[in-house]
């Protein structure tokens, strides 16, 4: 009897695998010139939610040309290059359509750029342009920066990094 309920718990356990690691997902994978690594054959840094939630989180109240004023929170990316060890002077975000954009790592830590995972206290979904997006404090940017050149810097759906 013991060893049937053994074998019965050990096979719940084994079935809800799959559900486990659904519930914590892979968003981020960072690669490229860092130090760090959590798997070191592919020489890749991957974040969980439970992984960027862990990093202090900051916020950013901005309007950006596709919402209105919204409070945007999430880890800056200063942040995210340290916890990798990131050693590169520049930065190439990639969405999930594939859409990349390169920034100077220093520009990303000198106006505090966060990858925003909540828009108003909320996730975002694909839909919303999430689960990941690159946001600046737009409203305290320099005018001569702000325009289409800076909304093209807005990557959502940010799912990779490569540190050059």
């Amino acid at each position: 009897m013991i060893i049937r309920l053994i074998g019965i718990s050990l096979l719940a356990a084994w079935l809800s695998l799959p559900v486990q690691a659904q519930s914590n997902p892979i968003l981020l994978t960072v690669s490229g010139h860092i130090s760090r690594y959590t798997d070191p054959q592919q020489k890749t840094y991957q974040f969980s939610e439970a992984d960027l939630q862990a990093l202090p989180q900051h916020k950013i109240v901005t309007q950006t040309s596709w919402t209105p004023k919204s409070t945007f929170s999430g880890p800056q990316l200063r942040d995210i290059l340290q916890t990798v060890g990131a050693s590169g002077g520049q930065v190439k975000l990639t969405a999930l359509n594939d859409y990349t954009y390169t920034i100077a790592a220093k520009e990303l830590v000198r106006y505090g750029v966060i990858l925003a995972r909540e828009r108003d206290g909320r996730k975002m979904d694909i839909a919303e342009r999430g689960p990941l997006w690159l946001i600046y404090p737009l409203d305290n940017m320099p005018s001569q920066l702000r325009g289409p050149l800076l909304d093209a810097k807005l990557v959502w759906q940010v799912n990779r990094i490569d540190i050059r």
